[in-house]
């Protein structure tokens, strides 16, 4: 194997790829990366057996070759070399990098070594707009749960059936959905459940706003083409809860308050909460909210009053602070609409811009003491 590649260019990629290594792992092949030196062309990947990652670029292939290199001592290399063009080498179990004034050797494990990665079929290739694929990842993912207990949730469900698509993700405290128009994939293929790992990498790689991503669904995988990118991930084995029932459907309670006086108020009186359940109590009154919490501990208490446009019944309800903050992030708008019903009922919110149907966040409140 012999090519030669530019060190900028080099440095982004072993960077994208390195997403995929693991830091650690009981198989050490893994903390390699693999580089396919092919006609003109290089390719290089990276798995950790859940989620993989290869890249293809244009290169000067000298002698066409494969080998698997550590990925953190490469890009190590790689990141402190100067700009310059760097060409590699391999003789037996050793590659050399030479560069103008210099030259490096690592050794490098065969190729046959390392993980068989999923055959991409293109023909089976779906393309939708990556806009909308970015816009559903980034409202949905953070609300997935870390629970092994309950695999599922640790996924997002993608929805295709229909006029429009959508992701939910839920932990069993929270709940995130967002759906788009849905153009391409009408009731192709059934539900999914995805890893957030690999949907947090998508947003990475979609950067015009016109550019499309290539959708292959497989039998327990999905892989999705980003221009010189695929991105390959297991999925997880279903079923999802029915998220649908736990939405209340009529919420008689309707707060709106300006998102970042709220979210800036409960950063603040949070640092008093419970460190366990991170709990601000919210009393809302004609048109003010009070925000308050205790810390029996440390003997504090914090307190706050913010404006608001509240209809219905008075209320307090308690809503753990972390929970809070994530969604109100999640809201493009300068203010968010809280639906409200009872102290132990779930509570819609959402941004006034963009309809419920479209967006909407959900939290569980937490049990006020007596």
């Amino acid at each position: 194997m012999k090519f030669a590649l530019s060190k900028s260019k080099l440095a982004g990629y072993l960077q994208h790829v390195l997403q995929v290594v693991p830091s650690k792992s009981t198989l050490p092949i893994l903390t390699n990366i693999l580089i396919e030196a092919l006609e003109g062309k290089l390719k290089i990947s990276a798995t950790d057996l859940d989620i993989s990652m290869t890249i293809s670029v244009d290169s000067k292939v000298v002698k066409k070759g494969s080998a698997a290199l550590p990925a953190k001592i490469l890009f190590d290399i790689v990141k402190e070399l100067p700009e310059s063009e760097v060409s590699f080498e391999t003789s037996g179990t050793r590659v050399e990098m030479k560069i103008p004034n210099g030259s490096y050797r690592i050794s490098s494990v065969s190729a046959e070594d390392f993980p068989k990665l999923p055959a991409v079929n293109t023909r089976k290739e779906i393309k939708i707009p990556g806009q909308d694929l970015v816009k559903m990842i980034r409202k949905t993912t953070f609300a997935c749960s870390d629970d092994d207990t309950r695999p599922a949730l640790n996924g997002v469900l993608w929805q295709t059936k229909g006029d429009r698509m959508q992701m939910v993700a839920t932990d069993g405290h929270r709940l995130a959905k967002m759906a788009v128009a849905n153009t391409k994939l009408k009731g192709m293929y059934d539900d999914v459940i995805i890893p957030p790992k690999v949907l947090n990498l998508i947003p990475k790689f979609v950067t015009d706003s016109e550019q499309e991503v290539g959708i292959i669904f497989g039998e327990n995988n999905i892989i999705f083409n980003i221009g010189d990118i695929v991105l390959t991930s297991r999925l997880i084995e279903g079923p999802y809860p029915n998220f649908e029932q736990v939405i209340p459907a009529t919420n008689d309670k309707k707060l709106t308050i300006h998102k970042e006086e709220l979210a800036s108020a409960v950063r603040r009186v949070s640092i008093l909460s419970n460190q366990l359940t991170h709990q601000v109590k919210f009393s809302v009154k004609d048109s003010k909210l009070e925000l308050s919490t205790a810390n029996a501990d440390v003997g504090g208490e914090g307190k706050e009053t913010l404006s608001c446009d509240f209809q219905g019944e008075d209320i307090e309800i308690g809503y753990n602070a972390n929970y809070l903050i994530d969604i109100l992030q999640k809201i493009d708008d300068d203010e968010a609409i809280f639906e409200l019903s009872t102290p132990i009922a779930a509570g819609v919110i959402y941004g006034p811009q963009m309809p419920k149907e479209d967006y909407l966040c959900l939290v569980m409140p937490l049990r006020l003491a007596e």
